[in-house]
């Protein structure tokens, strides 16, 4: 045993020294990892909150009218494609353009003749209507239009169809561009025991890897399920709301006030005191529906006015979305005009879901009505992003 060391005293072994040493630096260690994963905590809450907010669905922004143009196009190979908005009937689908980027292409493409005119709209005109390919005769140059895939959505389904022959129309004498338009007829590649797509449709033509090959016959749309009379007669009266609201603040100098003896009808073919109610499906496990508003209200002054409204609603009243910017008309000697030099004179009716061709979820085919001149359009709105999908002029002092 070393000198300067009693048998009493007693050498600390390494391991009890560490210990004495180190237990307050443990613990100082221990609280600050306590410390940092509790600051990880909230910063993984706060980033979670983030990225559900970011990612929260919230209504697009609403439109103000369904223009014409498209995204219809001829390619180099001379292949037609894009969306066009159209109609079922007992003899052929229709599927309809006016959208005159996508017709001055076809002239140019197809019909040299006309667009070396010095007005190729007003030769066009004289010609009445122009058929492209082999079916025109005489008539039909240049070649003829090419289509390699094209489908058919309606409220029942959608499926395959073929190009039976595309036709330009002119427009009235005078009216130029505006009165023309591109139609294509079709006829259905259906199986055995399909129904006809009658009604309202949306035509989609394709090229590429879009362009699958697809099975013959309807692929069948589930149909979304139509509102009780309690829940539409809510979807009506907030739609009422909403549209008050809004002109409320949009007309702040003009009370408006609505008629106690009003009955609005529903689901029927009127344009005054009526809605249009349907369901539709956002995707496959959510259902929607879309609300077509056209209210007598009446000012100060005694002028009856007709507000309108397009909304989309859930049964709940949580999702609250406008597909169009409301309307205000005057209702007067039994028609339809302008109010105003801030209104735009148009309104919307006969709201449709149609089948979409790649997701389960349903687009809107709805006709706008300008009250100027009576001109009616077609158009086909997807509401998950209020983007008009396709459309056309189908009546007007042009057609």
């Amino acid at each position: 045993m070393p000198a300067d060391r009693t048998p009493a005293e007693k050498v600390p072994s390494p391991r009890c020294a560490r210990g004495r040493d180190e237990g307050p630096t443990r613990q100082r260690r221990t609280l600050a990892l306590v410390g940092l994963l509790s600051l990880a905590s909230v910063g993984c809450r706060t980033a979670g909150d983030f990225l559900r907010e970011l990612l929260r669905e919230r209504p697009p922004a609403p439109l103000d009218s369904i223009p014409l143009a498209s995204d219809a196009r001829v390619d180099s190979a001379g292949y037609l494609a894009g969306s066009f908005v159209g109609e079922g009937t007992s003899r052929a689908i229709h599927l309809l353009s006016s959208d005159t980027a996508f017709i001055g292409g076809l002239v140019r493409r197809f019909r040299p003749d006309l667009a070396a005119s010095a007005d190729p709209w007003a030769a066009l005109e004289r010609a009445g209507f122009v058929t492209l390919g082999p079916e025109g005769g005489r008539r039909a140059v240049a070649g003829s239009p090419r289509i390699e895939s094209a489908v058919v959505g309606s409220p029942l389904g959608h499926t395959g169809v073929q190009v039976e022959a595309v036709l330009l129309h002119g427009g009235r004498r005078g009216c130029g561009a505006r009165g023309a338009q591109a139609e294509l007829i079709v006829a259905e590649d259906r199986g055995s025991g399909d129904p006809p797509l009658r009604g309202p449709v949306l035509g989609s033509l394709r090229t590429g890897v879009a362009a699958e090959r697809r099975e013959p016959g309807l692929v069948r749309r589930e149909p979304a399920p139509e509102p009780s009379p309690a829940l539409t007669d809510e979807l009506v009266r907030r739609t009422e709301r909403a549209l008050d609201s809004t002109l409320a603040a949009d007309y702040r100098a003009l009370a408006l006030d609505a008629d106690p003896d009003t009955h609005l009808e529903v689901n029927t073919l009127a344009d005054v005191d009526a809605a249009d109610v349907t369901a539709f499906r956002v995707d496959a496990e959510r259902v929607r529906y879309a609300v077509s508003l056209r209210v007598r209200r009446r000012s100060e002054r005694g002028d009856t006015l007709l507000g309108t409204a397009v909304m989309v609603w859930d049964s709940a009243g949580a999702w609250r979305q406008a597909i169009f910017r409301p309307t205000l008309l005057r209702l007067r000697s039994g028609g339809l005009e302008p109010w105003g030099s801030r209104g735009r004179p148009i309104y919307w009716r006969r709201l449709q879901p149609i089948s979409d061709f790649a997701f389960p979820r349903d687009g809107l085919w709805m006709e706008q009505v300008d009250v100027r001149d009576g001109s009616v359009r077609w158009g086909i709105v997807q509401p998950r992003e209020n983007v008009v999908v396709a459309a056309a002029e189908v009546d007007g002092p042009c057609q």
